[in-house]
């Protein structure tokens, strides 16, 4: 297909499940003979830890300039003239039959970048949607009904409903994320290990944690944290890791719980409202967002539990890789992205 899709990708230090997820809809797309690619602010820049090689990556620092200037409501002075020139001329040009695909976080400048080429908004943080608006301010219009935007891709159904909740008449279409079984599958080497992402909800992780140790976490199990790690590297720690302990709030989906769960863990944490539609108390516990005693206590009852009935407790994990695996493939997330894209790009043509 002809029609030429930028990803416009933020930058991270870390890998991240959203820049991972952009990454993979530009995979699934040039697989299936469409035009995509990743934008990138920096020359140069690719994200190492993602699992393939052959990811087309375009790069545009004026374009993340311009983002930067509207989203923080700058006023362009004569200097920064000049630099949006300079950098211009470093600059990939953006086709006017092109199609720009932006994530929420650019809030409500997403439909003035590039006004002459149509949008798409990847939304994986439907809670970001309203970033940079102001309460004092009626938006006729939004780059949700703009004119110029084809449409919203999300990817739960907690953000479908939040979006079709708040914009009327506009265009959402959701696709299920898939996961990698081939790195995140079941494994029988368990150990006595709890994991958890120390990136996310750093102050109720720290309490958890803390009064976890001030009660007496027993020594033959240990705490890990995930971060600063390769796929591969986290699919490892999670294969080991009987329980994987969620701290999300307000999250469009929150994609490592169920990399977790396909890994053989129990999970405990709070949903995220993302998570809703696979927390499943059958092989999850569910914590009232913010409960820190609640937390604290049932992961102390899951290590009793599996102390004293092991088979038990592993069954469960076990019950949670068979569900993830069979609900969150990358046969589904494959299928339904190629869907949705047809028919953004049939609109685009007409």
């Amino acid at each position: 297909m002809n029609t030429k899709i930028y990803f416009v990708c933020p930058n991270n230090k870390q890998a991240t499940g959203g820049v991972k997820q952009i990454y993979r809809q530009v995979e699934i797309l040039s697989k299936n003979g469409f035009n995509a690619c990743v934008l990138h602010e920096k020359i140069g820049k690719k994200e190492k830890w993602f699992d393939s090689t052959e990811i087309p990556i375009e790069y545009s620092p004026v374009l993340f300039k311009q983002l930067k200037y509207m989203f923080y409501k700058r006023k362009i002075k004569f200097i920064d003239q000049i630099k949006l020139f300079f950098l211009e001329k470093r600059s990939k040009k953006i086709e006017k039959n092109a199609i720009l695909v932006l994530p929420e976080i650019y809030g409500d400048c997403i439909h003035r970048i590039e006004p002459s080429v149509k949008k798409v908004i990847f939304n994986q943080g439907c809670y970001l949607t309203f970033s940079g608006y102001s309460i004092n301010k009626d938006y006729e219009v939004t780059p949700y009904n703009h004119t110029d935007t084809l449409a919203t891709i999300v990817a739960s159904h907690d953000a479908f409903n939040y979006l079709t909740f708040a914009f009327a008449q506009v265009n959402i279409q959701k696709i299920t994320l898939g996961i990698n079984d081939r790195i995140f599958n079941y494994s029988t080497g368990k150990q006595k290990q709890i994991c958890f992402m120390p990136r996310k909800l750093t102050n109720d992780l720290t309490q958890v944690i803390n009064i976890l140790k001030q009660r007496g976490l027993k020594e033959d199990w240990k705490l890990v944290p995930i971060d600063n790690k390769s796929e591969k590297e986290v699919a490892e720690i999670m294969k080991k890791s009987i329980f994987f302990l969620n701290f999300n709030r307000c999250e469009g989906f929150g994609l490592p719980a169920v990399e977790a769960m396909a890994c053989g863990c129990y999970i405990i944490g709070y949903h995220g409202q993302g998570g809703k539609e696979y927390f499943n108390p059958d092989f999850s516990s569910i914590i009232e967002d913010g409960n820190i005693i609640q937390y604290v206590q049932k992961i102390e009852e899951m290590i009793r539990l599996y102390d004293l009935n092991p088979e038990k407790i592993l069954q469960k994990g076990k019950q949670a890789s068979e569900f993830a695996l069979s609900n969150y493939s990358l046969e589904i997330e494959e299928k339904q992205t190629v869907s949705v894209w047809k028919k953004i790009i049939e609109k685009h043509l007409k």
